[in-house]
């Protein structure tokens, strides 16, 4: 006897039997059920075991190859109590556990399914519906979570950590690294550890020495750093901060504020663009929004532009690891659909659970990555993984409602400006839509980001799976390690919205020089300096 076809399968029915079967809280009836819509449809079948192969696939993932040193997880750290990750052995386990649950799944089917088969197929199963195939994508996230190596020790127990924040109320603490860097964190501080060379201050006094005087200690803040090898830095108030040099001469250096990488797409001939970039197949040269050129992706697995530099060795490296804060902008035509479970990627970087992207979705927040929770629906997606948080995503609702806009103007033919930014000294997350904030999150201040590693970044579309490609128009790209201002993002939209490069000038991308010297502290003196000017000022300025 043969199974029938007479009414098609409920296929989120079965998606969400089969979720409940995999977690191991299905009941007797839900798995009668299951057992039910499978005998009656043979397309039920097909959903259920390319479901289940879906799942299995990414159960099987192995994580990284753990380094010599110790390895750390950042929700396992604190000031006093650093500990190694001693959890892989673990997951690793369950990972076979949930392999071999699963095979044991597909086989099932796959027996029933010759058992109730008249002839077994011998052809190749047929294509699934677009319905499917991007409700399978929605399970296409990189689950690794590769290590995270030791950068030095903290506290007089010398625990190992990783990237780190240190909060400290009334002690002082202390952070050495292996290349002799030893910073002393006041009481009434916040300072995070984001390197082996120093880190980053947000509250307090921080003191700096350096055993080696090739060695120079970093210690920045927002628009500011102070290289050398003693010193100390405090900060007075939101916008000013004192460097006090005890030994040697001590330099000052203000950030350039310009983008780790901006692609305009103006050459007419391609391999001319730029030498960091591949272009795949179906992303095609067009008119630009902005100057002569941009880019048209047509949503296929070729519509994609992938970064051939920024990659590191491991999570914290490369050019693309952000810590202290994140911007990526764009101009964008879209003919997204918007349907359910239909992934549009406007840029993304897969480095397992220390992704980011940026991407319109709708997909009913799998994954539970949405924080906050919004309903479901289309929506446009900022992922980043921040250190004691995890992996989540501001996911702006595109309903026209408070602010923002509907999903018809974003595909309304028109070219739309976006930018994301992440500012770790103030703990805000915030998408804006055409020059306006559209939705924001607040994190505490201090919370570093997590980002970085071997996978390379890709524009229009998903290098890890290729099958969340855009369709429509990207031009003027952007990415930087800082938080775009507000006064930025609405300065560059008005440039870009009549035909203009974002800047005044002819601003170029720069991996290797992201500071500028603005000043030296001679040895035994002390200097003020203005954070967001990034210059120097006098107790006079101060008090005013």
């Amino acid at each position: 006897m043969s199974s029938t076809n007479s009414s098609p399968p409920n296929r989120q029915r079965i998606l969400d039997l089969a979720d409940k079967q995999i977690d191991c809280t299905a009941n007797e009836a839900e798995m009668a059920e299951l057992e039910s819509i499978l005998i009656q449809n043979s397309d039920a079948q097909r959903t259920y075991l390319r479901y289940m192969l879906v799942h299995g696939q990414l159960a099987s993932t192995n994580p990284a190859i753990p380094t010599d040193s110790p390895v750390l997880q950042p929700d396992q750290m604190s000031a006093n109590n650093v500990r190694p990750n001693v959890s892989a052995s673990r997951s690793f386990t369950w990972r076979k556990i949930a392999v071999t649950a699963m095979a044991a799944s597909i086989i099932a089917v796959i027996a029933f399914y010759s058992r109730h088969e008249s002839k077994p197929k011998t052809a190749d199963i047929p294509a699934s519906s677009p319905q499917w195939q991007t409700r399978q994508v929605a399970y296409r996230y990189d689950q690794r979570k590769p290590p995270i190596e030791s950068i030095g020790t903290i506290g007089t127990d010398r625990n190992a950590t990783g990237p780190h924040t240190l909060n400290m109320a009334d002690e002082t603490i202390e952070f050495q690294s292996p290349n002799g860097t030893n910073l002393q964190v006041l009481q009434n501080s916040i300072f995070g550890i984001n390197s082996a060379n120093g880190g980053v201050l947000y509250m307090g006094s921080v003191l700096a020495k350096s055993a080696d005087e090739s060695s120079p200690i970093s210690v920045a803040t927002s628009n500011i750093r102070v290289l050398g090898t003693g010193y100390k830095v405090r900060v007075l108030d939101k916008k000013n901060i004192a460097v006090r040099a005890d030994q040697d001469p001590v330099a000052v250096e203000a950030r350039i504020r310009s983008p780790l990488y901006y692609l305009n797409f103006d050459s007419p001939d391609k391999s001319d663009r730029s030498t960091a970039v591949v272009y795949g197949s179906a992303a095609t040269p067009t008119r630009g929004i902005v100057g002569e050129g941009a880019v048209n992706f047509d949503n296929s697995d070729n519509a994609i532009i992938t970064f051939d530099e920024g990659m590191g060795d491991a999570v914290g490296t490369g050019e693309m690891a952000c810590s202290t804060g994140m911007s990526i902008e764009l101009m964008f035509i879209s003919r997204w659909s918007g349907d359910a479970f239909d992934y549009d990627e406007l840029m993304r970087k897969e480095d397992g659970d220390y992704r980011f992207l940026l991407s319109f979705q709708n997909d009913n927040n799998v994954g539970k990555y949405a924080v906050p929770t919004v309903a479901a629906g289309p929506c446009l997606s900022f992922g980043l993984h921040l250190a004691g948080f995890g992996y989540s995503e501001l996911d702006v609702p595109l309903d026209g409602r408070n602010n923002r806009p509907h999903l018809s103007t974003i595909t309304d033919g028109n070219a739309h400006h976006v930018a994301a930014t992440y500012d770790s000294f103030s703990g805000r997350k915030c998408l804006y839509i055409d020059g306006r904030l559209c939705f924001e999150t607040q994190f505490p201040v201090g919370t570093l980001i997590l980002s970085g590693g071997s996978e390379p970044a890709s524009i229009g579309n998903s290098k890890w799976q290729a099958s969340e490609g855009f369709d429509g128009i990207l031009d003027e790209v952007a990415f930087y390690d800082f938080a775009l201002t507000p006064a930025e993002i609405r300065s560059h939209y008005r440039h870009a919205s009549r035909g203009k490069p974002y800047f005044d000038s002819d601003v170029q991308p720069s991996t290797s020089r992201r500071w500028k010297p603005i000043a030296n502290v001679a040895s035994g003196t002390a200097e003020i300096f203005n954070d967001p000017s990034g210059k120097a000022i006098n107790e006079d300025e101060l008090a005013e």
